[in-house]
């Protein structure tokens, strides 16, 4: 019997329930055909936000989800962040250390390369880096001294396989990036009577090639709760936090869950002002959020 799992969310359930209805569900707007799947009927957080074998590996000795298991692993551990920022008090710092701090940003690197949004630019690297950047080294088995085999070279880049892997081993890799970042890392809470939004292009970066752990972000946590790397202006208004859902409806890849469709129809037509470029609406974001 075949155990390997097929559905690989790339935004893991646990993250997904910080968006929800008081029935742990959401609608889901098509953002292509600008259209709410099914009329608007509530899904789970199982239904949306996956591919299928988006991380299984195919050999000839048959098939495996290794990788799956390894966004788990992390997947868990971070849950366990999640739920205590969702329960503490604001006073408390959300419940969380200074070491808690770099499990939340290596997730958010995690997250980056694990989207459909961000496929192209792992693609890019693979093309532009040398094998040995991503830690992997070609050997001789007679002298196991590291070798350069061109042919070799260009099938491990081409496979597939490679591709779904890199997505697991990016955010190790880049890790090292979070020691030259000294920018100061909050959590602000917005105010909840909003419905909630989630994309699946979540986390907002003013530049388009972002350096991950490095640049100033906005990354929503929850409903409420925003994740942001950058010197705060303590200025948590109502109209911010809709132009953060701006930004997360107009970057989407194919999807956004929300719990009220006439929220995104009054997103859809604020965003149709000649203003409301992607481009302004992060300049106005990070100008008025981050000092």
């Amino acid at each position: 019997m075949n155990n390997t799992s097929w559905r690989h969310h790339y935004l893991p359930e646990f993250y997904l329930k910080g968006f929800t209805n008081q029935d742990g569900k959401f609608k889901i707007f098509d953002v292509h055909r600008q259209l709410f799947i099914k009329n608007g009927k509530d899904f789970s957080t199982e239904s949306y936000f996956f591919e299928e074998d988006g991380n299984t590996i195919h050999t000839d000795k048959g098939a495996d989800d290794f990788i799956e298991k390894g966004f788990a692993e992390v997947d868990n551990r971070v849950a366990d962040l999640f739920n205590k920022i969702r329960n503490a008090r604001p006073d408390t710092r959300f419940g969380l250390t200074e070491d808690d701090m770099p499990a939340l940003q290596h997730f958010i690197s995690v997250l980056f390369w694990r989207i459909p949004s961000n496929y192209d630019q792992i693609k890019k690297l693979i093309n532009e880096r040398e094998l040995h950047e991503f830690g992997l080294l070609l050997k001789s088995k007679d002298t196991n001294e590291v070798v350069r085999d061109e042919e070799l070279e260009n099938k491990i880049r081409n496979d597939p396989n490679f591709f779904k892997a890199l997505k697991l081993i990016l955010p190790y890799i880049t890790y090292k990036r979070i020691l030259d970042c000294n920018t100061p890392l909050n959590i602000q809470l917005f105010p909840g009577q909003l419905p909630a939004l989630c994309s699946d292009n979540p986390v907002i970066f003013k530049d388009p090639n972002p350096d991950i752990y490095y640049d100033d972000f906005i990354f929503p946590l929850t409903h409420t709760h925003v994740f942001i790397r950058g010197i705060l202006n303590k200025n948590a208004l109502v109209q911010i936090k809709v132009a953060i859902d701006q930004i997360l409806l107009k970057q989407a890849n194919k999807y956004v869950s929300c719990t009220d469709m006439k929220y995104v129809e009054m997103l859809n037509e604020l965003n149709k002002k000649p203003d409301r470029s992607l481009e302004n609406l992060k300049e106005y974001l990070f100008r008025t959020l981050i000092v």
